[in-house]
C-alpha cells in the first residue's frame, strides 16, 4: 500500500517537474485510477464547504430537496475535473485516453493554491482559477500526447 502511494506522489510531482519522462516512464496499468484519486482530492480541496452543507440539508430535511441540494453540490465541485478528463480524452485521442487522469495534476494545483490565497483576502475572478488550471491541464495534453503510449502498447 505505502508502495503505491509513493509511486502514486512520484506521479504527480512527476507530472509537474517533468511531464514527459513520467509518462513515458509509466508502465500499462500504472496511474489508470489516478482520475479517481485527483477527483476526490479536488473534491477534498475545493468542495468541502459546500459537501457538508449539502449533508447538512440533507439531513435537516430527511427528503428530496435534500437530496437535491446535496448531488447538486457534488457535481457543481466535480464539473471543473469532469470537463478537464472530456478535452484531455479529446486532445489524447481514444488509443490513449487511459492516461487522461494524470492530466487532473496542475487543475489541483492551480485551484487548491487559489482557493488558499482567497482565505488570506486575495481576491480572485469566479472560476478564474478553475479555466487557468483547465486551460494548463489542456496543455499539458498536448505537451505529452506524442509520449504516452496507445492503450494495449500498439504503436
Amino acid at each position: 500500500m505505502t508502495s503505491s502511494v509513493a509511486r502514486a506522489l512520484g506521479r504527480y510531482g512527476g507530472m509537474l517537474v517533468a511531464p514527459r519522462a513520467t509518462v513515458r516512464g509509466l508502465g500499462p496499468d500504472e496511474g489508470l485510477r489516478d482520475g479517481l484519486w485527483l477527483g476526490g482530492l479536488y473534491l477534498l480541496a475545493t468542495g468541502t464547504y459546500e459537501l457538508l452543507e449539502g449533508a447538512v440539508t440533507l439531513r435537516a430535511t430527511a427528503n428530496l430537496n435534500g437530496l437535491v441540494m446535496l448531488l447538486s453540490a457534488v457535481v457543481w465541485a466535480l464539473l471543473a475535473p469532469m470537463l478537464v478528463l472530456v478535452a484531455g480524452e479529446t486532445v489524447l485521442g481514444r488509443d490513449r485516453a487511459h492516461r487522461r487522469g494524470t492530466l487532473l495534476v496542475p487543475l489541483l494545483v492551480v485551484v487548491t493554491l487559489a482557493h488558499e490565497l482567497v482565505a488570506h483576502g486575495l481576491r480572485l475572478p469566479a472560476f478564474a482559477p478553475e479555466i487557468v488550471g483547465g486551460l494548463l491541464s489542456v496543455a499539458l495534453a498536448w505537451w505529452v500526447r506524442a509520449e504516452v503510449e496507445p492503450q494495449g502498447g500498439a504503436a
